[in-house]
């Protein structure tokens, strides 16, 4: 699972994104005349990609209950710190990490957005997220299992889940106005009737 840090760069995180804002006007063009169906389709995703979520980020690295309870509250935390014996590999290496972050939960933000049409979406999923993201890293620590409990990872997990819910509430907008029928001005009726 680790190795598809190695592939994250500039190239990647923008194809990543184009792809999410194709697929969410795509969707947003659709809502427009099949609502039921997008709302449908976006819930079933949303529930497998939480369960992927779930699996990537609470698989134990090491037995449950072996390891000690680790914890970092300051937001990036050794790697930008002047004292960081860090080699530059290994920063990218991190640095890769928090976008991997970010990026796992763009989905969420923007399946979010197809799911809860009616409520703030913004604002909700942002919640939602900070909540969720919060929720793993408790466990994480309950399972003392190998895994570091880690602030930057809620605070880039709601940044992406912000992220891909403000680009499927744009589309939305965007669709949603493109599509909206245009009113046109009849001249005045003149002579009889």
């Amino acid at each position: 699972m680790w190795r598809v840090l190695l592939y994250i760069n500039t190239t990647t995180v923008a194809c990543f994104l184009a792809s999410v804002t194709a697929l969410a006007w795509a969707a947003a063009r659709t809502t427009c005349t099949n609502a039921r169906q997008v709302g449908f389709t976006a819930r079933v995703l949303l529930a497998l990609w939480v369960v992927l979520v779930a699996a990537a980020t609470l698989a134990p690295t090491q037995a449950f209950g072996t390891s000690g309870h680790t914890i970092w509250w300051m937001p990036g935390g050794g790697l930008w710190s002047p004292g960081s014996m860090l080699l530059p590999a290994e920063r990218a290496m991190i640095v890769r990490l928090q976008i991997a972050n970010a990026a796992m939960f763009v989905p969420v933000g923007a399946l979010s957005a197809f799911v809860c049409r009616r409520a703030p979406g913004v604002l909700r999923t942002t919640a939602w997220s900070a909540t969720a993201s919060t929720l793993i890293e408790v466990l994480q620590y309950a399972m003392a299992a190998g895994r570091v409990v880690d602030i930057d990872d809620i605070l880039l997990n709601t940044t992406g889940a912000l992220t891909g819910s403000a680009i499927a509430t744009t589309c939305l907008t965007a669709a949603a106005h493109h599509t909206r029928p245009t009113r046109t001005h009849r001249a005045p009726r003149t002579g009889s009737q």
